[in-house]
C-alpha cells in the first residue's frame, strides 16, 4: 500500500503537498483505506499532478500505533493506558469463575 509514504505523512506536519504519479496513487490507496483526508489537483499544463494530505483519520491514527508506526503523533499519557487494562482484567476473571461454577 504505500507503508513507507503513510510514515512520512505521519511524520509530516499537516498539510503537506506531494506530486508525482506514483505517490498520488500511493495516496489514493491510504484515502481509500480510510487512513487520510487528501485533496487531489489535476495537472495544469506540463506541472505533474498535486495532492494535499490535509488530515490523518482516527482509523489511520489507530493502525498507526497498531503498527508501531506513530513515534510523532501525540499519546495518552501511560498511567491511563495502564489503568484501563487492569480496570477490565477484574470482570473477565469474574466472568470465568461464574462460568465455571455453572
Amino acid at each position: 500500500m504505500g507503508h513507507t509514504l503513510f510514515t512520512q505523512v505521519l511524520a509530516a506536519q499537516l498539510p503537506v503537498q506531494f506530486w508525482g504519479n506514483s505517490v498520488i496513487d500511493q495516496l489514493r490507496h491510504l484515502e481509500v483505506a480510510g487512513y487520510i483526508k487528501v485533496a487531489f489537483t489535476p495537472p495544469h499544463g506540463a506541472a505533474p499532478p498535486r495532492a494535499t494530505v490535509n488530515e490523518i483519520t482516527h482509523l489511520g491514527r489507530a493502525v498507526a500505533r497498531y503498527c508501531g508506526t506513530d513515534d510523532d503523533l501525540p499519546t495518552r499519557p501511560q498511567a491511563t493506558r495502564t489503568a484501563s487494562i487492569t480496570a477490565r482484567r477484574p470482570d473477565s476473571g469474574q466472568a470465568r469463575s461464574q462460568s465455571a461454577a455453572f
